[in-house]
């Protein structure tokens, strides 16, 4: 089984779109787990009404969204995991069973769209750049989440440091053309100089060399602005 975990705080109307995305899917095959930050809006009230039996609420402080991935993993029963936070939607699929997850994958990394533009997972070697695909694109073997979860000392770049530290373990990793998720566009540059800093720190945290991982800041630096919304 898949359970789907939704991180949320105080985004009731980007809650609404996961969710309508997730009451279009025909075959209710999945679980979903929705872990919320306290928020103050009708995010929880929305929740309770999308959820069935077998779902998961929780609502309560955190440390920050990496901590409330951790937790949902750990309350989530699927032997897979997707996370799929407010805001972003899953593809158009009338049963999880389309996407033939094999129990013997540990990643399955799946295309997205964003901007109304479709990417593809790139090659592993990516990873020394960036993630092959978007996080909200990878479907994670719990087990590998449970063994190895989100370092919450990141803020930013939990997702990346921790695709890079299970690919220098022995796994196995599955990719699929399939549009898994459509992903709400990337925020402003307001965190950018915290977010490149993590991206550097995780790349030397996991053996690549100084001047890499330097030159991944110093590219991304002037990259980035040009793309992202001001």
């Amino acid at each position: 089984m898949l359970s789907i975990i939704t991180i949320n705080k105080d985004n009731c109307s980007g809650l609404a779109k996961t969710i309508a995305s997730l009451r279009a899917v025909t075959k209710r095959d999945f679980q979903w787990v929705y872990i919320d930050g306290q928020s103050a809006d009708d995010s929880v009230l929305l929740a309770q009404e999308f959820a069935q039996q077998g779902d998961i609420i929780v609502s309560e402080t955190d440390s920050g969204i990496y901590s409330a991935m951790n937790k949902g993993v750990k309350r989530a029963c699927g032997d897979h995991i997707l996370f799929l936070n407010s805001g972003d939607e899953l593809a158009p699929i009338d049963s999880i069973e389309e996407l033939h997850l094999k129990s013997s994958a540990h990643l399955t990394l799946f295309g997205f769209q964003i901007r109304r533009q479709f990417r593809r997972p790139r090659p592993n070697v990516w990873r020394f750049w960036s993630m092959p695909t978007s996080h909200q694109a990878i479907v994670y073997l719990r087990s590998l989440l449970l063994t190895d979860p989100f370092d919450e000392r990141y803020r930013f770049a939990a997702d990346f440091e921790h695709y890079l530290r299970v690919c220098r373990q022995s796994i196995h990793i599955n990719r699929s053309s399939y549009i898994l998720s459509i992903n709400e566009s990337y925020g402003s540059d307001s965190h950018l100089p915290h977010l490149l800093s993590e991206y550097r720190d995780a790349l030397l945290a996991n053996g690549a060399p100084l001047w890499w991982a330097n030159s991944v800041y110093r590219l991304k630096t002037h990259y980035l602005p040009l793309i992202l919304p001001k």
